[in-house]
């Protein structure tokens, strides 16, 4: 029912109602007005911000920072059918493998304002900063998959986030193969994927997205200063972290299911497209070596096609690259 009230005091707050009486919640939802105050201190608990103004009723006044189930509302095929929001966390893609384990639906959505021990790719930490990013994570059954394939999903939610950022806000977002997003050569957000199955079938894949939304340079490390920036340092204006979860959640929901009828070449296109690392020189690490060469193409699987400084041409499956 808590969430039901959020619901209401949201759809005010969208169509420009600043009140909402406690009197009119109660009757739409067949509890009473005392009920209505025990779930507006729940709503408060959890983060939000509930104005009381007497003979005018409820307003909530961070609705563009709120998270909670309730508050975030999606029409989709798959991706948010199911919801969870968590205040605080170890990692969402913990989280979201341990519902896997209990049987959670596909397209579950695991949102935390904090992470704790938050993960980035190769064992890396991943800088979650309570209020000012979003940290999610999205339970894919891609049953249309083989695990040999399953690693498509990564340049499919770069692409899905990346339009959702610039539908957005406009900023002039880019993409470093393989799951980086950049801003004005920063990194501003990430993707880590995790799958599990077997040859021929993926079980389960958990897609984690991080971006930095509206963390000022306080919020960053100086270890990080001169390779990390956020959305709000970027464009010099907050944004609407609600309105950007459901505006991504949207994108990977039409995205997903466009690829799952159309195949790759769905959003391989448009990958290459955003792709900052295509006819650059790099460098990485591959069978224990540093190698150099120029990354000259996506093939069909969402490998990095590079023609090496001999001359000779491979294909990266993962890995770290850098771009000279």
């Amino acid at each position: 029912m808590q969430e039901q009230v959020l619901t209401m005091l949201a759809e005010a707050g969208e169509e420009g109602r600043r009140y909402l009486s406690g009197g009119y919640i109660a009757k739409e939802l067949g509890i009473t007005r005392a009920a209505v105050w025990k779930y507006i201190e729940a709503i408060r608990a959890d983060g939000g911000i509930v104005r009381a103004a007497p003979r005018l009723g409820y307003h909530l006044v961070n609705l563009d920072d709120l998270l909670q189930a309730g508050a975030v509302s999606v029409a989709t095929s798959v991706v948010g059918q199911s919801y969870t929001y968590l205040p605080r966390v170890d990692s969402t893609n913990s989280e979201a493998k341990r519902r896997v384990r209990a049987g959670c639906p596909e397209g579950l959505v695991v949102v935390a304002d904090n992470q704790k021990a938050g993960r980035g790719r190769m064992g890396r930490g991943w800088l979650s900063v309570p209020g000012k990013g979003l940290y999610f994570s999205v339970v894919l059954f891609p049953k249309h998959l083989p695990m040999n394939k399953v690693a498509l999903l990564t340049p499919l939610t770069a692409v899905a986030v990346c339009r959702a950022i610039i539908d957005m806000t406009g900023l002039p977002v880019a993409l470093k193969w393989p799951n980086d997003l950049f801003l004005k050569g920063q990194k501003v957000g990430g993707i880590l994927l995790e799958a599990g199955g077997e040859a021929d079938s993926v079980k389960y894949a958990i897609i984690g997205i991080g971006i930095n939304v509206n963390l000022t340079q306080d919020d960053i490390p100086s270890d990080l200063a001169q390779i990390a920036t956020s959305l709000y340092l970027s464009g010099g204006s907050k944004v609407a972290r609600r309105k950007l979860l459901q505006k991504v959640l949207s994108s990977l929901d039409t995205y997903y299911v466009q690829s799952v009828n159309e195949g790759p070449e769905s959003f391989l296109s448009e990958y290459r497209r955003l792709c900052l690392t295509l006819g650059r020189p790099i460098k990485f690490v591959w069978q224990n070596h540093t190698w150099s060469g120029v990354a000259q193409g996506i093939n069909d699987d969402g490998g990095l096609i590079v023609k090496l400084d001999n001359q000779e041409t491979l294909v990266l499956r993962s890995g770290d690259v850098h771009c000279l």
